[in-house]
């Protein structure tokens, strides 16, 4: 197994537990509603770019992810509602961290080196690994990097303490009548 994987795995385990969190826990309503108009906008808005992207159009009877996403903003005009806006990941993070009972900046902190090797960046790989071993090559030398698991199970612990909020809040909406 690579350095990364673990790490772009936690990372959307705990992205889809905050946002679980993040719908649920809402301050009200009004508010839960806007947040998931807001989610389900985002996601008719990436469908659009698919659609676009590939030349595909809906069949007879069909809407486009285009036409759905103004249905959605005319139903969140309709209930009152606030302009919808694309949820950013860190901002879901930081505000369904303490709903679980976590601290955000060490949740965000945590998560970002996940998101860093999930999007192939560098960095990750000087703070959140450790190197194993070096071999000389001609061109210098290879050196083994491995997960850092003293990191990797801080994140996994916010998987699991968010999993366990979300499965909570989930079945205590479900019983309301």
């Amino acid at each position: 197994m690579d350095a990364v994987s673990p790490w772009t795995l936690m990372r959307g385990a705990l992205e889809n537990f905050a946002t679980g969190i993040w719908l649920l826990d809402g301050p009200g309503r009004p508010e839960r509603r806007w947040r998931a108009l807001s989610l389900w906008a985002e996601d008719m808005r990436n469908r659009a770019q698919h659609e676009q992207d590939t030349g595909h159009a809906p069949g007879p009877g069909g809407k486009s992810g285009a036409e759905r996403r103004r249905e959605i903003s005319a139903l969140a005009e309709s209930l009152g509602l606030p302009p919808l806006v694309a949820p950013k990941a860190n901002v879901i993070l930081e505000q369904a961290a303490p709903a679980a009972g976590l601290d955000p900046v060490a949740v965000r902190a945590s998560w970002r080196p996940a998101s860093g090797f999930a999007h192939g960046r560098f960095w990750p790989y000087l703070r959140a690994s450790q190197p194993r071993a070096a071999v000389e090559t001609d061109d210098g030398y290879l050196v083994a990097m491995v997960v850092d698991e003293s990191q990797h199970g801080r994140l996994a612990q916010y998987c699991h303490t968010m999993l366990c909020h979300l499965r909570d809040r989930y079945l205590a909406r479900a019983s309301i009548h």
